[in-house]
């Protein structure tokens, strides 16, 4: 009877874990052939990746290539610009002492024409009083 119970309670304990392992469903695959497969696909489609970075490293290349012709056309026009601002300023200074020039001259004509007119005017009046009292002198 000894050995009966303790076949019962090995049933019971094998019923048990039957149970358990059907309600928890705990599954451990070793993985070994998908993870082969997976490996396999990556390296695979590593050559299209290389590809893809290659192209995008060339049109890196073409944009800093164009880039960089842009910043030289940039420096070659900047000095052309320089050179064109320089002729600038000395037809502009040049313009400005020809301007001061004349400003100077019609400064110089403007004292000299009332200068003249005074004299003419100094002249007839002096004139006047000379005859004036010449006449008042002639009359004592």
């Amino acid at each position: 009877m000894n050995r009966n119970l303790s076949l019962i309670r090995l049933l019971c304990a094998v019923m048990i874990v039957i149970c358990g392992a059907m309600l928890f469903k705990t599954s451990a695959k070793a993985n070994y052939f998908d993870d082969f497969y997976k490996g396999v696909e990556t390296f695979s489609g590593l050559p299209s990746e290389v590809n893809r970075l290659k192209e995008s490293y060339r049109e890196t290349l073409d944009d800093l290539d164009r880039a960089q012709a842009d910043a030289k056309q940039y420096q070659e026009q900047n000095a052309e610009l320089m050179a064109q601002n320089k002729e600038l300023s000395e037809t502009v200074q040049a313009l400005q002492e020809t301007n001061q020039a004349r400003a100077a001259r019609e400064h110089k004509l403007k004292v000299m024409l009332v200068t003249v007119v005074a004299l003419a005017a100094g002249y007839f009046v002096f004139i006047r009083i000379m005859r004036y009292f010449m006449r008042r002198a002639n009359r004592i």
